[in-house]
């Protein structure tokens, strides 16, 4: 590389071209007239009590230059928070965003409008990305006109070339985006994303509105366009077998924390989070005898403006960790933590003692435990839900170490020499006896820590 270039703040091909580090966005929820209001029994009846939305919370990855990291989670799970935070289409709450060696966080006005020429997105819809009062010409032209590059006839000229670049006949340029398909449509916001050279495209989603043979011509399009223009992309998409087929790495989401990061073969072939194992086992598999799902998760996705301590993930768990003072087997256990998130969700036909005993327990727990069954019983017997819940949750899910501590660890891979994040406390042991270490700031960065500290 020039030392012209190093002024620039480029970087080299395997470098890292952005940085997040403990990124965080949080919105206020006491917007409106009646935001925030709560009604009391008592005078003065009425009282605001702001709270806060934690859509994104200590966020950090790095993305490689020339690579295509792909983001994957639940719809809200603020996966296009988090780009739009990194682009600083919206302002970061706390944490940096370094990118080419400048932080984003930081800077505003002309210097973050200057930036924007080297970060670019596609979004979701293209239907509604693309003004329908303009030609598609002058809509691949306009990141030009607004970046002053090129004189008219030259923006012509190169609009025309990316439309053919996509896939698209530059004939197109005087057409109106409801001519178009919507593949061809996305073609159209690819070229237009390409159309300031940005060294990073952020694709929010771009193929899922698309039928499935469109997809996979578009995935092959931005494949190529990545090779010929050295793009970095980073990709957000709900579908693993998309994120599959694009990714180098991948990244996966939770109520806006990332709980795993690893190569994406590794991670397709070797997750540890059981979030990324339920989402794999949700992937469609083309034969009947196949059996189905068999890792179902049941329950919502909590409320970003309360989230559980600890383990985000955990209030919907299938392997929470028995808290140490039980010492029940693998059986109690889990008919213990389906028997305490049914009394949460209220999932009671009838309130019968002894019949919902034999509903949940085949065999109760004995002790201390069978005591503590023993007093819900008694609880739901009377109707008295809101004891039984708060005995069940304070005693079991509340005492779990997935509940008492944030879990951050590096566990060694089995496929490859990449790095393998992954924030579940059932790791723990097995990355330890590794010998590996976690960056908890920095998944997929330098080690910081020592395994099996607190975060």
């Amino acid at each position: 590389m020039s030392g012209r270039d190093r002024e620039r703040g480029e970087v080299d091909e395997g470098e890292s071209l952005l940085e997040v580090r403990n990124l965080c966005k949080y919105f206020d929820n006491d917007g409106g007239l009646f935001g925030g209001m709560t009604l009391d029994r008592e005078f003065p009846f009425v009282s605001r009590n702001p709270s806060t939305v934690r859509a994104v919370e200590d966020v950090s990855f790095d993305i490689k230059k020339g690579e295509t990291l792909g983001l994957v989670g639940e719809s809200g799970c603020g996966k296009s928070t988090l780009a739009r935070t990194v682009l600083r289409l919206l302002d970061p709450t706390s944490g940096s965003v370094d990118f080419k060696g400048e932080d984003l966080a930081t800077i505003s006005g002309e210097p973050l409008r200057r930036k924007r020429q080297d970060m670019q997105m596609i979004f979701q819809d293209p239907q509604s990305s693309l003004d329908p009062r303009m030609k598609v010409g002058p809509i691949v032209e306009e990141p030009m006109r607004a970046h002053g590059m090129l004189d008219e006839e030259g923006r012509e000229a190169r609009a025309k070339e990316l439309l053919e670049k996509v896939g698209l006949d530059p004939q197109h340029y005087n057409r109106y985006p409801h001519a178009f398909s919507g593949g061809q449509r996305q073609r159209v916001n690819l070229a237009r994303a390409l159309s300031v050279n940005p060294d990073f495209i952020v694709c929010d989603e771009p193929v899922s509105a698309l039928d499935v043979s469109i997809q996979a011509q578009v995935l092959n399009t931005m494949q190529d366009l990545q090779d010929e223009f050295d793009l970095t992309y980073l990709f957000i998409a709900h579908d693993l077998s998309v994120i599959r087929h694009i990714s180098d790495r991948v990244a996966v989401m939770y109520l806006g924390q990332m709980v795993e990061l690893a190569d994406k073969e590794e991670l397709f072939e070797n997750p540890q989070h059981p979030y990324t194992q339920a989402l794999l086992d949700a992937i469609p598999v083309p034969d009947p005898r196949s059996g189905g799902r068999t890792n179902l998760l049941t329950g919502d996705v909590p409320s970003p403006i309360d989230p559980p301590s600890g383990c985000r993930f955990r209030t919907r768990c299938p392997v929470l960790i028995q808290p140490d003072e039980f010492d029940m087997s693998d059986g109690e256990w889990s008919a213990v933590v389906e028997f305490q998130r049914a009394v949460k969700r209220r999932e009671f036909e009838t309130t019968n003692r002894r019949e919902v005993r034999q509903q949940y327990f085949e065999e109760a727990p004995t002790g201390d435990a069978g005591t503590l069954i023993d007093d819900a019983l008694s609880h739901i017997s009377d109707e008295e839900w809101a004891e039984a819940e708060a005995l069940l949750t304070e005693s079991f899910a509340d005492a779990s170490v997935c509940a008492t501590d944030e879990p951050a660890y590096e566990v060694s891979p089995n496929l490859g020499d990449g790095r393998h994040y992954a924030a579940c406390h059932r790791v723990r042991d097995a990355a330890v006896a590794s010998g590996a270490a976690a960056d908890l700031d920095a998944p997929g960065s330098g080690p910081v820590e020592e395994l099996g500290a607190d975060d």
